[in-house]
């Protein structure tokens, strides 16, 4: 049961979240080069900044959707992530002639080295990783953090009392 609920905790939160469900169009020389869904930026990118998280079953991508939609995160903070993806997006195009989600593994992680020399890369790297450690060690009331495995791996004792409801 807590699965369904988590899905549809999931649903309601992609649905909400309104830059997430739509996508971001990246041009070239003026004119339309593809439409990026930035959700599925986010999360190869967090693979790639931190590929356990994946395998501690963190959820770190719907976290990025709660905190994308959540009133308490300031718009400037949203807008950063988003405009992120949109730059990130634009360096892949010009390096590569292929939007992030089409570049192999190896092009991504040079690409990610290039940016993080940049201003806006560096910030941007780091938040995007904050927020996938935040998924890891947050509170499995939120979906994330399934069955506490980042807590164990960092053999984490949680203390008490815990969230009866989540928060954002």
């Amino acid at each position: 049961m807590i699965e369904l609920k988590n899905y549809a905790i999931s649903r309601r939160l992609l649905l909400k979240s309104g830059f997430l469900t739509i996508a971001l169009s990246i041009f070239s020389r003026g004119e339309l080069f593809a439409e990026v869904v930035p959700l599925e930026t986010i999360a190869l990118l967090q693979e790639d900044l931190f590929p356990l998280a994946k395998e501690l079953e963190s959820r770190s991508d719907l976290y990025m959707l709660i905190i994308l939609s959540h009133s308490k995160i300031a718009k400037k903070d949203k807008k950063f992530i988003r405009n992120g993806v949109k730059w990130l997006n634009e360096e892949a195009l010009s390096e590569y002639k292929k939007i992030y989600t089409k570049l192999s593994s190896k092009q991504r992680q040079s690409l990610l080295q290039k940016i993080s020399k940049e201003r806006w890369g560096e910030h941007f790297i780091y938040t995007i990783l904050q927020y996938t450690l935040e998924s890891l060690l947050g509170d499995p009331i939120y979906g994330i953090n399934k069955n506490q495995k980042g807590w164990e791996w960092l053999e984490h004792k949680s203390g008490y009392p815990r969230p009866k409801s989540a928060f954002l």
